[in-house]
């Protein structure tokens, strides 16, 4: 049994003809699970930036744009999950503040670009060492095993979710 933000979690075990936690029971779980951790980590994260004067969305397009370059409003959305129009609200501060810059096509004009600025890798790299430092304290006090385990269940919820989209765009190409 452990503790998540005032949830208390059994860990039970399956067994093949004998599931001893329904379906909808595990449904419930991950759900709440994935809602704590995230909310949990926005905290942290939030907390550990705080000082930086950034918002975690604005450090999030910071990274993209560090990651990928150049990219136009609408891959950042894609990235990270969010509309058209909310990127752009985190653009116009961090254009604001001098971070990133918008660059309209040479051939086509309604075509923007988004770029960092010089510099702006610095708030980059100094996030992802902090973020890095952050997971490092936490992994610490894990072992092995379940370092593996949480590795291991990340990789199905990723691959569950990655193939729902890949069925998702096939169905819409039929």
């Amino acid at each position: 049994m452990f503790r998540i933000r005032n949830i208390t979690i059994q860990s039970n075990k399956r067994t093949r003809g004998n599931l001893k936690m329904s379906k909808i029971e595990s449904i419930s779980q991950i759900i709440n699970l994935n809602r704590n951790f995230n909310r949990t980590l926005r905290h942290e994260f939030h907390d550990l930036m705080q000082d930086s004067g950034f918002t975690f969305p604005q450090l999030s397009v910071i990274s993209i744009l560090a990651k990928n370059g150049e990219q136009k409003v609408s891959d950042i959305s894609e990235k990270m999950g969010l509309s058209d129009s909310t990127v752009s609200g985190i653009l116009d501060r961090l254009e604001q503040k001098g971070i990133i810059e918008r660059k309209r096509n040479k051939d086509d004009r309604r075509v923007v670009k988004i770029y960092l600025i010089k510099g702006s890798q610095l708030i980059c790299r100094e996030f992802h060492r902090k973020r890095e430092e952050y997971f490092a304290g936490l992994l610490k006090r894990l072992s092995d095993q379940e370092i593996n385990d949480i590795i291991n269940g990340l990789k199905i919820l990723n691959r569950v979710i990655c193939d729902k989209k890949i069925l998702k765009s096939d169905t819409k190409n039929i």
